[in-house]
Parts: structure tokens; C-alpha cells; sequence
């Protein structure tokens, strides 16, 4: 039995070892820079195994960015439980984006094909991302309950503001600190989720 369960593991294993490796180097050298060869040597594995896992680049691009849409889903779960204000709720849900994007810009760079980070297969049909906007359109539907489109629309403005925030940070991360940034990015977000009210 013990023998049967090692390998399904062992698979696992060596599929996270994958996904490790190519954020490491998407870390250290920037998504230009990994390839499906460039991994395989960095695991000290043949292309083909990494192929049997992935079976294009594109393929793990996705799957890295669909795991970081299920990390930013747990943590929104999470703050739907701890709290039960919607303002609350809103405004702690931009600051995990913000975090998230911060703490792992080479997984945000992939979720929205950022920096180098270029996936063919479309971000707007993931699953997990569908997750993620659910959960924020319920919360902004929980200030004052409205029309599909105008719940749409009000989606469609925090997203702007807070997507495209962080964007502007990363890429004036040489010309204006960070911790302004975020000083920033926190005021709007709360002129933003005060005005839902």
C-alpha cells in the first residue's frame, strides 16, 4: 500500500518542484527568461519529464496563474468570515490584493500577463478568476443591492482602481517608494468603498 501512495505523491512532488523552479528563476531573471529547458536543468530532469507535467509553457503559466486566483479566493473567503461589515470587507480585500501583488509579483505578473509573464490561454475564462470577481460583486451587492449592471460596472471601478494601482506601483517602483504608494493606494480604496455607501 505504502508503495502505491509514494508515487501519486512522488508526482506531485516533482509537479510542485516544476512550478517552484519556474517562479524561482521568473523571480530572479524575469518571465523572459524561463523556458521549459531552462527548468528542466535547473531540477536536473530531461525536457520530456517536464513535458509529461506541462506540456507547454503556456500550460504552466496558467496553472500558476490560476494558483494564485485560488490563493486571493481563500483569503477573500476568509475575510467574508472574520468580518461582517461590507466596508470592512471591501476594504480588507483591496489590501490582500495589494499585499499579494507585492509579496509575490512574479504570481500577479502571470494572472495578468504582466512584465514578460505572456499566456496565450485567455485569464477571463479561468474558473478561479470567475471566483474572485464573484466574491467581490456580492460584496459590493451587499452595500445596496442593484441591477446585475450596475453591480458590473461598480466591479469594473474597484477592479481599475485597485489592478491598475498596483500596476503603477511596480512599474514606478524605482521613482516613487513603495510605502507612498501604498499610502496612496489606501486612501483611494477607502474614497472608493465610503462611496458605495
Amino acid at each position: 500500500m505504502e508503495t502505491i501512495e509514494r508515487k501519486p505523491r512522488s508526482r506531485e512532488n516533482t509537479r510542485s518542484g516544476i512550478l517552484g523552479t519556474a517562479k524561482t528563476i521568473a523571480r530572479r531573471e524575469g518571465w523572459q527568461a524561463v523556458s521549459i529547458r531552462k527548468i528542466a536543468d535547473a531540477i536536473e530532469y530531461s525536457a520530456p519529464i517536464v513535458y509529461e507535467y506541462f506540456d507547454s509553457k503556456d500550460v504552466l503559466l496558467n496553472e500558476i496563474r490560476n494558483e494564485g486566483f485560488r490563493f486571493l479566493h481563500q483569503e477573500y473567503e476568509r475575510i467574508l468570515k472574520l468580518y461582517r461589515d461590507p466596508e470592512k470587507r471591501l476594504y480588507e480585500i483591496s489590501l490582500i490584493q495589494w499585499e499579494f501583488a507585492q509579496q509575490q509579483p512574479e504570481i500577479y505578473q502571470v494572472m495578468y500577463n504582466l512584465d514578460g509573464a505572456y499566456c496565450t490561454l485567455p485569464v477571463g475564462q479561468s474558473d478561479a478568476m470567475k471566483e474572485v470577481s464573484d466574491t467581490v460583486c456580492e460584496i459590493i451587492f451587499s452595500f445596496i443591492p442593484k441591477a446585475k449592471e450596475s453591480i458590473q460596472r461598480l466591479y469594473f471601478e474597484w477592479w481599475s482602481i485597485s489592478h491598475g494601482m498596483i500596476v503603477l506601483s511596480m512599474f514606478l517602483k524605482d521613482q516613487q517608494p513603495l510605502d507612498k504608494s501604498e499610502q496612496i493606494y489606501r486612501e483611494a480604496m477607502r474614497r472608493f468603498v465610503r462611496g458605495l455607501r
